[in-house]
């Protein structure tokens, strides 16, 4: 007479599954070092970064460098030995709010600019008016060339050529 077999007894694979990626999970959280500031001291992402928001609207230990604009993630535990940077905890180093003052019209060529002062990023616009027979170099050939402070180069304005020039108009 054959003995009667279950296949398992006790709580299913299933469970087991969801309870261990549950409790690492809990520990990788717990394994992140999140500051307000991380001044990283050597390696590749050196520099002083500012957190970006709390880990709900980030997912945590998101930073960037206010001077050149990198986004990096700097959470211990996900360094290994082959990616391991040294940093120090520092004080209130925030990003920019606004976008830097925008090049001057003369300096490049243009007769003036139209701008209201503002700098408020993704609604604040300069217009530059090149004077024909001048062309802006590289351009549509409309007389004129707008930059917008934008999130894309932020603090920098877009469309500025390098760190912020405009195309001549010559």
């Amino acid at each position: 007479m054959g003995s009667a077999f279950t296949a398992m007894s006790g709580p299913g694979p299933f469970l087991v599954l969801c309870i261990f990626i549950l409790c690492v999970r809990v520990a990788y959280q717990q394994g992140c070092n999140c500051f307000e500031c991380k001044n990283i001291t050597e390696g590749v992402y050196k520099g002083s970064y500012y957190a970006m928001g709390d880990a709900s609207s980030t997912g945590g230990c998101l930073y960037r460098d206010p001077i050149t604009g990198r986004i990096i993630r700097a959470c211990d535990s996900e360094a290994t030995l082959a990616d391991e940077y040294v940093y120090e905890q520092c004080a209130n180093v925030t990003g920019p709010e606004i976008c830097i003052l925008p090049p001057e019209a003369a300096d490049f060529g243009y007769l003036n600019r139209t701008w209201d002062g503002a700098r408020e990023i993704q609604t604040s616009k300069v217009s530059y008016y090149c004077e024909p027979p001048k062309l802006v170099t590289g351009y549509n050939g409309s007389a004129t060339y707008d930059i917008w402070c934008s999130a894309a180069n932020f603090p920098q304005w877009q469309f500025t050529v390098g760190y912020n020039d405009l195309p001549r108009c010559m």
